[in-house]
């Protein structure tokens, strides 16, 4: 744009771009969101499944997250114990989840969700050359670089902004009114980080401040500092976030639309997080991504108690974990959306095998991650570390955790091969994480009748081209027809007289805004319908 007017040395396109990174819910909310794309018309008028929009959480454990003592080796215990002879945790505690693998003793919550089967481990996480300092590995996680590229976009910032280009000019809109992505932190990570070194997301600074504003009992500009030029200027910058952004009165109106059923633990950083989490996707945002974190785990020292090793600090951050993430699985589910929500730790590396004389450990390379929910393909991928293959006292690595990433984006996202090598720069092998379902709606079954079966819509969701299949078993007056979410007619794709056969429909979603829709199927007096998404 032409005479843009500048701010600081910076366009106020430029300036209202990189602002997105430091939203944060403002003081007074009025109005309610106006949600294109969300009347339950149709699906009422058909029967049809609801459009359920999949969600991940990820979970950030702060320093570096000793996998030994989390994920604990029983096929090879006397080595294990050998190794770290001041902080083992004694073979009898370990909460055994199968004959080579038994969880901290502190994690009672997470073996329940293993026996429910809503629990996966992907054992000895790590990347090729991998970088010990907490700053370069952390970046290294989030931008899902090789460890000698230093990149400055996020993973999930990339794969978003394939998903919906241009942001945040133009947004939010009725396709997308609600923040593509949250994180539960005063500043916006790198993982959300986007193609143009935009925030893909918002950050809501703190579960506290969070249910004041919610709850109204916050004053406006209570919060200004005294000196009246740097109040003048933060109210500015907060008017460009507000006027920019706008998600308040949507976040505010989806908070007031649910509320946690689940009792949360008192005192626990990441379940007051988790617990705001809950309540935004219970209250119908269509947030894709929300980013939480907990720190502490940087355990060089006083990892353990000095006479049992079952306590101490890593014990508490792993209750912690345990704790929160088991309440935040039994809300969801009491709240109707476990089905449609997955969540996944990450560290920025593991610890050493060997244990240091501070009670502690150091710096190391591969640990487990957690994959938790409904939908997760339970059990252990991979197998304990082999203690007989250290490299300089760290454990070996057994899957880079860009495998990890392409899995969630094609098992859990729906993202086809092609964009997640552009997203991680690379192809990568996937590893088994969900349950089967690999697109961003429920997989419906096909549709049979005693004269035809309509088959799913593929791929789904849509993003530019996709076909309609069906089998004929009679000759007959064929009629395919497109509808969206309001029940109203958006093209007839068939009309005409077929023959016993199977065909399959071109459909181009190019022109059509996000949303659900519905194809229907109707031939003589004989109906079926199958749920497609378009998505940008």
């Amino acid at each position: 744009m032409k005479n843009e007017p500048t701010f600081k040395g910076l366009s106020r396109r430029s300036f209202i771009a990189r602002a997105t990174g430091a939203v944060t819910l403002p003081i007074l909310f009025n109005g309610l969101p106006l949600k294109a794309f969300d009347g339950p018309a149709l699906h009422d008028l058909y029967n049809v499944e609801a459009e359920t929009d999949r969600v991940l959480v990820l979970v950030q454990l702060n320093g570096g997250n000793d996998g030994l003592n989390t994920v604990i080796p029983l096929n090879d215990y006397s080595t294990y114990a050998k190794l770290r002879p001041n902080i083992a945790i004694p073979e009898k505690s370990a909460l055994k989840l199968t004959s080579g693998a038994g969880l901290h003793p502190n994690m009672t919550g997470m073996q329940q969700l293993w026996d429910e089967k809503k629990l996966g481990i992907i054992q000895g996480v790590s990347y090729p050359n991998p970088n010990l300092s907490h700053f370069r590995s952390t970046d290294i996680w989030m931008s899902a670089s090789a460890s000698n590229v230093n990149e400055t976009t996020g993973w999930l910032g990339r794969y978003l902004n394939m998903e919906y280009p241009n942001y945040p000019q133009g947004f939010p809109n009725a396709a997308m009114p609600d923040p593509i992505a949250i994180q539960m932190a005063a500043v916006v990570g790198l993982s959300l980080t986007g193609l143009e070194h935009q925030s893909m997301g918002i950050a809501l600074q703190d579960p506290e401040t969070f249910y004041r504003l919610v709850s109204g009992t916050d004053a406006p500009g209570s919060d200004l500092p005294s000196t009246k030029l740097a109040a003048a200027n933060i109210t500015y910058v907060r008017e460009v976030q507000t006027k920019s952004m706008q998600f308040s009165t949507v976040i505010k109106a989806a908070a007031d639309k649910a509320k946690n059923i689940e009792t949360y633990p008192a005192g626990n950083k990441l379940a007051d997080q988790l617990k705001v989490v809950a309540r935004l996707i219970a209250g119908g945002l269509k947030t894709r991504v929300y980013v939480v974190q907990l720190g502490g785990f940087d355990t060089h020292a006083g990892q353990t108690d000095s006479t049992e090793p079952t306590k101490g600090t890593h014990a508490n951050l792993l209750e912690m974990v345990s704790q929160a993430m088991t309440a935040f699985q039994r809300d969801i589910e009491k709240l109707g959306a476990a089905d449609r929500v997955v969540a996944m730790t990450f560290s920025e590396f593991g610890r050493r095998a060997n244990s240091n004389e501070s009670y502690g450990t150091d710096h190391g390379t591969s640990a487990p991650m957690f994959i938790l929910g409904s939908p997760v393909q339970e059990g252990i991928t991979g197998t304990s570390p082999d203690l007989s293959k250290l490299k300089d006292d760290n454990l070996p690595i057994q899957f880079d955790f860009r495998q990890v990433y392409a899995s969630i984006l094609e098992q859990w996202f729906g993202a086809k091969k092609s964009v997640v090598k552009q997203v991680l720069f690379d192809n990568f092998d996937t590893v088994k994480v969900i349950k089967g379902q690999t697109t961003s709606v429920d997989e419906a079954p096909s549709v049979s009748t005693q004269v035809f079966t309509l088959s799913p819509v593929a791929p789904n969701p849509v993003r530019s081209d996709a076909s309609v299949s069906y089998d004929l078993r009679s000759e007959g007056m064929v009629h395919l027809n497109l509808f969206d979410n309001l029940g109203l007619h958006v093209a007839t794709l068939v009309a005409e007289y077929q023959g016993v056969g199977s065909y399959s429909i071109p459909l181009t979603a190019s022109n059509l805004p996000s949303g659900s829709y519905v194809i229907e199927l109707r031939f003589g007096n004989d109906r079926a319908h199958q749920v497609m998404v378009v998505a940008r």
